[in-house]
């Protein structure tokens, strides 16, 4: 009986991770668009962690229970079917690090942002905000979320290898 969900659970799990994952590959346009124009750089951060807490880490969650609906619709064994475990252990990590890295990071750069982007309206005179460069606690989150998006597409990528080829 449950095999007969199989199809929906299988919509429902490829589905949730190309909306799920989808907008995370476009963080880093995003980021190089703020470093480009600094002004724009909070609307940047604000928009990145919006997408993340609204739909990259939600989905993300029921990208888990999709598929574990589907591996007790098809009866998997786990310890027989080492591409799933492998995968498994990578969306924990991912998630994890998700969770506990990646956004409390991303929170941070929405808050050095905001303190960056002050400064006299323009024509006001003085010198604009940032003419000294970033922050260096700015830079340096940047490079922080910038390796940990690196680091979880790269799960993202061989957990899609991984379901898709089924190697071992």
């Amino acid at each position: 009986m449950l095999r007969d969900w199989v199809p929906l659970f299988l919509f429902l799990h490829v589905m949730g991770a190309i909306v799920a994952f989808g907008p995370s590959f476009a963080f880093p346009l995003i980021g190089a668009a703020s470093a480009r124009e600094p002004q724009h750089a909070h609307f940047g951060a604000e928009i990145s962690e919006v997408i993340t807490k609204r739909i990259v880490l939600p989905l993300a969650v029921v990208q888990g229970i999709t598929g574990v609906l589907l591996i007790g619709a098809l009866g998997l064994d786990l310890l027989n079917t080492r591409w799933l475990l492998v995968s498994i252990v990578l969306y924990l990590i991912a998630i994890g690090y998700s969770y506990f890295v990646q956004l409390p990071t991303g929170g941070r750069m929405v808050e050095l942002t905001a303190m960056a982007g002050g400064g006299p309206p323009p024509g006001a005179g003085g010198p604009p905000p940032g003419a000294g460069g970033p922050p260096p606690e700015l830079l340096a989150t940047a490079k922080k979320l910038q390796r940990g998006g690196m680091f979880l597409s790269l799960l993202i990528v061989l957990i899609v290898l991984l379901m898709v080829t089924k190697p071992f």
